[in-house]
């Protein structure tokens, strides 16, 4: 692998949590069952989804740049293979845990990561004062 494609593949994996974010936020306002009967626009998207029309196009758009969603030359989005798996309807569907994960109690969890190893103290614990489980 030459460097620059291994430097722009380890980018690419250092800002992952920020496609984890787009999926949450796009599982939270139920973008997958909206797109579960045919391609909408980004407007369309947003008043259903009461959003920001604006902000929703580039989430939208991002979501296309990893696959999880397909846009058209019309600017009509439609699901992936990968983004059915964000409708709830489906069988093991991935809905519940996009949403889960991009929840702060989640992602404040893994900001402490680094605590955990160097303590070995269980980073939920850390933060939250509770095991994951009673919390």
């Amino acid at each position: 692998m030459e460097p620059r494609e291994a430097a722009a593949r380890l980018l690419r994996l250092v800002n992952g949590y920020q496609v984890s974010q787009a999926i949450h936020v796009a599982a939270s306002l139920g973008i997958a069952d909206l797109l579960a009967d045919g391609p909408r626009t980004s407007d369309e998207l947003a008043q259903a989804a009461t959003a920001d029309a604006d902000s929703l196009y580039r989430l939208l758009r991002a979501l296309a740049s990893v696959g999880v969603l397909h846009e058209d030359e019309e600017r009509l989005f439609s699901l992936t293979p990968v983004g059915e798996s964000l409708r709830s309807d489906v069988p093991g569907s991935l809905h519940g845990s996009a949403a889960f994960v991009g929840r702060p109690p989640s992602w404040q969890a893994w900001s402490a990561l680094e605590h955990t190893i160097q303590t070995g103290e269980n980073a939920f614990q850390h933060v939250h004062g509770q095991d994951v489980w009673s919390y």
